[in-house]
C-alpha cells in the first residue's frame, strides 16, 4: 500500500477512534451536541462564557427561541400566564411594547450558590444589557420550551430592562401546569438559595475574540 495513504488511513483511524472515546465519555452528551452541529454545517465548540461558575452552572446546550415582533407583553399574555400574572408589571409601568427580536440561542443555567439578583448576574463579568430578554422572548420561551422550567414550586429567572430600569420575571409551574408569573427589581436585596436549585436563561454568552 502506498505510504502516504497507509499514513493517512492510520491517522483517520486514530481520530475515530478518539471520537468514540469522547461519544462514551463523561462529556458524551456535549460531543454528541457538537457533532450533530458539525454536520450539519453548523458553528460549533463556541467558547462558552465561565465566569458563570461562580454561582451558576449551565445544564442546556443552546435554545433557540423563536423570533418576535416586540408587540406583545407579560400583561398581555393572560392566555399563557395561566396559574398566575403579578399585577405589578402593570402597576410598576412594565406593560411597553419592546424591540424586535430575531430568533436568539439561549441556554438554561441553575443556581448552586446563594445570592441576591445584583450578586447572580454581576457574577457573570457582563454587562447587565447583555443578559437581557425582552418580554415577547420571555413568554415564547415559556410557550416552547416550557419543559426547560424548573417544577416543584420553585422559579426560573428572566432578566428584562423597562426605561433603564432592570427587572427579574420569575416564571413557575401551578400545581395544574400551567405557567404563573412575578415580578422583582434587581436592585432587591432578597437572597435566593442555591439549594433549591432555581433556573435562571439568559442569552448565549461567548467569549469576545
Amino acid at each position: 500500500m502506498n505510504n502516504m495513504l497507509s499514513e493517512a488511513l492510520q491517522q483517520f483511524v486514530g481520530l475515530l477512534n478518539q471520537l468514540m472515546k469522547n461519544l462514551l465519555g463523561n462529556d458524551a452528551e456535549l460531543w454528541g451536541n457538537e457533532l450533530k452541529k458539525f454536520l450539519r454545517k453548523e458553528p460549533c465548540w463556541v467558547k462558552v462564557e465561565k465566569a458563570v461558575a461562580s454561582i451558576l452552572r449551565s445544564i442546556s446546550a443552546s435554545v433557540t427561541i423563536s423570533a418576535t415582533t416586540g408587540t406583545k407583553t407579560i400583561t398581555s399574555a393572560k392566555e399563557v400566564f395561566t396559574g398566575y400574572l403579578d399585577p405589578d408589571f402593570k402597576n410598576w409601568g412594565l406593560d411597553v411594547p419592546e424591540e424586535a427580536k430575531p430568533e436568539t440561542p439561549v441556554q438554561v443555567y441553575e443556581m448552586f450558590q446563594d445570592g441576591d439578583f445584583k450578586t447572580i448576574f454581576s457574577s457573570l463579568g457582563r454587562s447587565l444589557d447583555d443578559l437581557c430578554l425582552t418580554q415577547e422572548q420571555i413568554i415564547a420561551f415559556v410557550c416552547d420550551h416550557k419543559q426547560w422550567l424548573r417544577t416543584g414550586g420553585y422559579s426560573t429567572f428572566f432578566l428584562f430592562k423597562v426605561a433603564g430600569e432592570f427587572f427579574v420575571a420569575f416564571v413557575g409551574l401551578s400545581t395544574d401546569g400551567g405557567p404563573g408569573v412575578g415580578v422583582g427589581r434587581v436592585s432587591s436585596a432578597g437572597v435566593w438559595r442555591g439549594g433549591f436549585r432555581r433556573r435562571i436563561v439568559l442569552p448565549q454568552l461567548t467569549l469576545e475574540s
